[in-house]
């Protein structure tokens, strides 16, 4: 048995003895099947149910499981071996916002790849075909930071703020976010109404907030016989508002003008000229959608478009419309990382750091680092580390681990606090 592997089990489990407290369960708890994955053996155990919250507690303090999962879903079988014999009496609606799937400026900096071919390596996302001998096959090593969670964060506030909240109508204390203890976030709707959607109902939901199939002269923009179009008014609730407002935001801060596609760079530097004064004209009441001589419908729409893709939210769309999702356990750890599953409310979600607040061990022991970038955790700043043996916190060490970047020293131990 591996024995950073064992050790991160017993750590584990040591703190589910510990701190059984942290753990939330959802409501109907006991019509919720739930799944563990594990350190010390492959695969999953599934389709499992409890009775109460301490035969769950005394379940994970024995165990240890690396992560542990619950079920979106009310069954009225949970612990039925297959699907179809569960007998689905509907689901919580979830979003899951996951940095990994947004492209950021960050992850030139601390993700990296290998060719399984020639060993080529290189910063950032992999590419398709390695350059230097055209292989698909990949090792890659992600890391986070608070710029790309901070982007996560923003997202997971966006769909409660600007869609949840004003054009759902769903009551905040129906509402919960959960860091999901590595690399972003889950928004937790518990609303009546939307228990018994199915999947195409929740597509249309994930549609709605992504922002996508918008058709622009229902929301505002329409183009009139004397060629200045109709546009957008910031009064009209739903989606012609928020491009209304994405648009302003395009002329208030011009210097992104030139990131809109479809419009040819001389017209961009006229938009930026004429910016101050285009603003003027959309913040009038009603607003006067007019552009400078030579700029037209095309560039409307082109900026329109814009719009809505920075007023959209970024959602893992798979997750929301799968009605039997699996779903990180509130109070649980991730075994990636060693960072607690946090539990948060719409409020405390702001001020919310990942890399402080979500921090539970104690302690320290020795490792030996293969390699691991510069990161932040707590109130310590680590440097770059290859090929080096040295006493870490607890909660530097298990993550450094549980990214794999890191093992236990054959001679080193630990000392716990």
């Amino acid at each position: 048995m591996d024995k950073a592997e064992e050790f991160l089990k017993e750590k584990f489990a040591a703190y589910y003895q510990r701190e059984p407290e942290h753990l939330t369960l959802p409501p109907e708890f006991e019509q919720r099947e739930f799944a563990f994955f594990w350190f010390t053996r492959r695969g999953a155990l599934r389709h499992i149910s409890f009775i109460n919250q301490e035969e769950l507690i005394q379940f994970m303090a024995k165990e240890g499981p690396a992560h542990v999962f619950y079920s979106a879903a009310k069954y009225r079988k949970p612990d039925a071996p297959q699907m179809s014999l569960k007998e689905w009496e509907g689901a919580n609606l979830i979003f899951d916002i996951d940095a990994d799937h947004l492209i950021l400026p960050c992850q030139k900096i601390h993700d990296w790849w290998y060719c399984k071919e020639c060993s080529t390596r290189g910063k950032g996302r992999r590419p398709e075909t390695c350059p230097k001998c055209q292989a698909t096959a990949f090792q890659e090593k992600k890391w986070m930071c608070k710029e790309c969670l901070g982007v996560a964060k923003n997202e997971a506030i966006k769909i409660i703020e600007e869609f949840l909240l004003p054009d759902f109508g769903v009551v905040r204390d129906d509402i919960m976010v959960v860091f999901s203890g590595h690399r972003g976030y889950h928004v937790h709707c518990f609303t009546d109404e939307v228990q018994p959607l199915g999947s195409a109902e929740r597509r249309e939901i994930v549609d709605y907030i992504t922002g996508v199939g918008l058709d622009f002269p229902h929301h505002g923009l329409v183009d009139q016989s004397y060629g200045i179009p109709k546009g957008p008014d910031a009064r009209t609730p739903g989606w012609e508002q928020k491009i209304a407002h994405g648009i302003q935001a395009v002329f208030r801060n011009p210097s992104i003008i030139k990131e809109i596609p479809h419009l040819k760079v001389h017209q961009k530097e006229k938009l930026t000229r004429e910016a101050s004064s285009i603003l003027r004209r959309l913040e009038e009441n009603p607003p006067r959608y007019v552009l400078p001589k030579g700029l037209g419908k095309v560039a409307w729409r082109a900026i329109a478009q814009f719009s809505v893709e920075q007023m959209s939210a970024k959602v893992d769309e798979p997750v929301t419309t799968d009605i039997h999702r699996l779903i990180r356990l509130p109070g649980s750890l991730h075994g990636k990382t060693g960072f607690l599953v946090k539990k948060l409310d719409t409020k405390s979600l702001e001020d919310f750091d990942p890399f402080k607040d979500a921090q539970v061990f104690e302690g320290s022991t020795e490792v030996y680092v293969k390699e691991s970038p510069a990161f932040m955790l707590g109130n310590t700043e680590y440097p770059p580390m290859t090929e080096s043996r040295c006493e870490l916190p607890l909660s530097a060490a298990i993550l450094l681990i549980g990214k794999g970047m890191a093992t236990i020293d054959e001679e080193g131990g630990t000392s716990d606090v």
